[in-house]
């Protein structure tokens, strides 16, 4: 009997030290609408309509409020419906992406489509302390050109369609950097704006360009994330 009793309490030391035991990682996202008027809030199905992930309340700007999902990630539809077959209706859908496998912190950017005027892109955001960490720029470039944004002179180059980090930028008195940014279209350079960018100190910022589908005029809109990652 006491032999038995010893082997029970070690077995239960053991299972309560497991990493198998404890609370899975949970993914935490957040909805960003710039210049889409998406719905207060967005269900989250799977592609094949079966299940539901969750639902999102995106908003206009970043602060600490979050959504927590139930998935095992992979390709995702957005609607505004709680049915997940919606998913497989057309005109139900807002729109869609890929959620990675990993589970952590994500920022869901919701832009316009301009080929579907109801419909939206959707650009999905690694939001995590290693990936965005405090006093940085992250820079999303989602237009169709090259882009070129310097900072007290010093150049940042991002390719059509990429998201670089920022991590330290330079800057001049009281914290601020001078800004140019510019882009490249059939071999000249071109400003979309210029002006001040104040260091994000403890926070971070999200910059965001995007391109006119019928003018092809570049934007660039900064968010400034006011949660810690």
């Amino acid at each position: 009997m006491k032999i038995s009793f010893a082997i029970a309490i070690l077995a239960a030391v053991a299972s309560f030290a497991s990493p198998a035991a404890a609370a899975p990682e949970e993914y935490r996202v957040r909805g960003l609408s710039l210049q889409f008027n998406a719905p207060p809030e967005i269900h989250i199905h799977s592609a094949d309509g079966k299940t539901s992930a969750g639902v999102l309340h995106p908003k206009s700007f970043l602060n600490h409020e979050y959504d927590l999902l139930e998935t095992k990630g992979g390709p995702v539809v957005f609607t505004a419906k709680a049915d997940p077959a919606s998913a497989k209706v057309d005109e139900d859908v807002i729109g869609q992406c890929d959620l990675p496998t990993k589970p952590g912190s994500y920022i869901l950017v919701f832009l316009p489509d301009e080929a579907k005027a109801t419909k939206s892109k959707v650009v999905l955001v690694d939001s995590s302390a290693k990936a965005f960490p405090p006093g940085s720029f992250k820079v999303l470039n989602l237009s169709s050109v090259a882009v070129k944004i310097e900072l007290e002179g010093k150049p940042f180059d991002f390719k059509p369609g990429e998201t670089e980090l920022i991590k330290d930028p330079p800057v001049g008195e009281n914290q601020t950097a001078g800004m140019k940014a510019s882009f490249e279209r059939d071999g000249k350079w071109h400003t979309i704006s210029s002006g001040i960018w104040p260091h994000p100190g403890e926070k971070r910022v999200l910059q965001v360009i995007t391109e006119s589908g019928a003018t092809k005029r570049l934007e660039l809109k900064g968010v400034r994330d006011v949660a810690k990652p």
